[in-house]
């Protein structure tokens, strides 16, 4: 009884692995046939559970081209910090947490490759989670073609 008591006391001391968040590629295209554009973008973390709940932070940046982004860096000016209070759909499951954020900011300009990355922080915690990987696309210029999803239920256009 004492071995499962002190077990116990262990993993409750124990600190919380962070997971950085996972990212599908974004869907890029634009809200009507002539702009402005959005960009749809869905993170996962199965470190952030319903016992475990997390905030999210996106970041956005522009690119010289889809392969040369600036590396994201905390406080970097580079890195332009959203808005978390509209276009967020958080979704809790069993396997973790997943998000689905719609970047409709009407600074996104015709024919402009940006980059997105996002950080996860435990719901109360101060320590923000390494970012997630980098994902790029280019906004279209004009009447955009119809959208292509990919299986991820991502695309861009």
């Amino acid at each position: 009884m004492k071995l499962v008591l002190l077990l116990l006391a262990l993993l409750a001391q124990a600190p919380q692995h962070k997971v950085s968040p996972k990212a599908s590629p974004p869907q890029i295209g634009t809200t009507t046939t002539t702009g402005p554009h959005q960009a749809i973008l869905v993170w996962s973390n199965p470190s952030c559970t319903q016992n475990a709940q997390c905030t999210i932070q996106v970041y956005r940046a522009q690119c010289t081209s889809i392969t040369s982004c600036p590396t994201y860096s905390p406080g970097s000016s580079s890195w332009t910090t959203l808005n978390m209070t509209s276009g967020l759909t958080p979704v809790i499951g069993g396997g973790g947490t997943s998000w689905t954020y719609k970047d409709t900011d009407p600074a996104l300009a015709d024919s402009t490759t940006y980059a997105w990355v996002a950080t996860n922080s435990f719901v109360g915690g101060t320590t923000a989670s390494p970012a997630s990987s980098a994902f790029a696309g280019t906004t279209n210029n004009g009447t955009p073609a119809a959208p292509t999803l990919a299986s991820s239920g991502n695309s861009v256009n």
